[in-house]
């Protein structure tokens, strides 16, 4: 089990994690066999709306910003919440038979027995058990980071929005990018526009139920305030950004926020499973995804490889090189490889994750060995160091 010490929900200021250090390093305990890696699997989007609670409490997630914009304020599930509805739907309940190995979907829409496992780590969403539960109930702060970045970009003199392109979060957990990101969207487009391009966003987590209870909601959250307006102030009350409160789960407000993703031509899928079996060729065609996204991933250095291949496929739309492959370039040309079509491809994490080994400089290692390059385009030096990272593919 690794346990981090920097996560969003338990500080009161964001502000304040710059200077935090870590009151002790990441515990690691060795189990007595490698778990068995969930296999890559798509979840329907319909799937995960039938499993959404009648009611969902929210607060206020406030990001600073470096630019003249100062902050931006985003929407979130609270973890309590999310506990709430496991503790009222039976998942703390001693199961009436032995779990199922494939943990396949019941008629409610539920996975049961991740919701089981969920509802263990809900109570400690900090620790990691790897192949088992990957940290994703969290916000960490370099998911932070990465959308302060984001918004700087708009200052930019080659500012492109996202609409249009084919947007990948890995490791999603919460979704706080990728919320910036819908949010962004929102602002910008109008609904059933002539000749508007399709933008869809991806996003993956090991996790199933990461998915179920706080991505998607994040995401139905992230939109309402902007797209949900009704008559009736009972059943679609006006959300403040700056303050709690809950919003009343009714199939109305489902329907109308599929509607309205298929009015501004916005796709949302999620992934749940390993790295190793995700093949983002087969999720966005040869043509690769334009932006890929990607916070607090590399903190251990066994699952580097499966992490950086994907990421070279979804950005370049190629299969994974081959260790045959790369010597086969290096024997043709010594000449400097010319890079692939232009992407997004960011990475944001700590320089150093204590006690488990990962971090930015075995992160370097592995890209060269990958003939990438990388760019530092944001670092925090105080307390943990942070980066985030530019890759470029060849």
């Amino acid at each position: 089990m690794f346990k981090f010490d920097f996560d969003i929900d338990d500080a009161e200021e964001f502000d304040e994690l710059a200077g935090v250090k870590a009151s002790e390093p990441i515990q690691a305990t060795a189990g007595d066999e490698a778990p068995v890696l969930e296999p890559f699997s798509e979840l329907p989007i319909h799937q995960l709306l039938d499993a959404f609670p009648q009611l969902i409490s929210y607060s206020p997630l406030s990001i600073p910003l470096t630019s003249p914009r100062k902050a931006t304020t985003l929407v979130r599930r609270d973890l309590f919440d999310a506990r709430f509805q496991l503790i009222a739907e039976g998942a703390g309940d001693a199961p009436e038979e032995p779990p199922n190995p494939k943990d396949e979907i019941s008629e409610a829409g539920r996975y049961p027995e991740s919701d089981r496992k969920a509802l263990g780590f809900l109570d400690a969403p900090s620790d990691l058990v790897p192949g088992v539960y990957e940290g994703g109930l969290k916000t960490w702060e370099c998911s932070l980071d990465l959308v302060e970045y984001l918004d700087g970009l708009k200052d930019g003199p080659e500012y492109n929005s996202f609409t249009g392109k084919k947007i990948l979060d890995v490791g999603c957990g919460t979704g706080v990018p990728s919320m910036y990101v819908l949010r962004e969207l929102l602002e910008c487009l109008e609904p059933n526009e002539k000749g508007a391009t399709k933008t869809e966003i991806h996003l993956q987590d090991y996790n199933a139920s990461v998915l179920q209870l706080m991505t998607l909601p994040n995401m139905l959250l992230t939109w309402y305030p902007y797209r949900y307006t009704t008559n009736d102030s009972e059943t679609a009350p006006t959300i403040d950004l700056n303050v709690p409160g809950e919003v009343i789960i009714t199939p109305q407000l489902k329907s109308a926020f599929l509607e309205s993703l298929a009015s501004l031509n916005i796709t949302l899928r999620f992934f749940s499973g390993s790295w190793d079996t995700f093949s983002p060729i087969e999720t966005a065609g040869k043509s690769g995804y334009d932006v890929l996204l990607t916070s607090e991933t590399i903190y251990r250095t066994e699952s580097l490889g499966p992490l950086i291949n994907l990421m070279h496929s979804a950005c370049t739309g190629k299969a994974p090189p081959t260790l045959e492959s790369l010597v086969s370039d290096l024997n043709i040309s010594k000449s400097t490889p010319s890079e692939s079509r232009p992407s997004l491809c960011l990475v944001a994490a700590k320089v150093l994750y204590f006690g488990v080994g990962g971090g930015v400089s075995d992160f370097l290692q592995a890209i060269e060995g990958h003939k990438g390059r990388v760019e530092t385009v944001l670092e925090r030096r105080a307390g943990v160091g942070r980066k985030i990272m530019r890759v470029y593919w060849p």
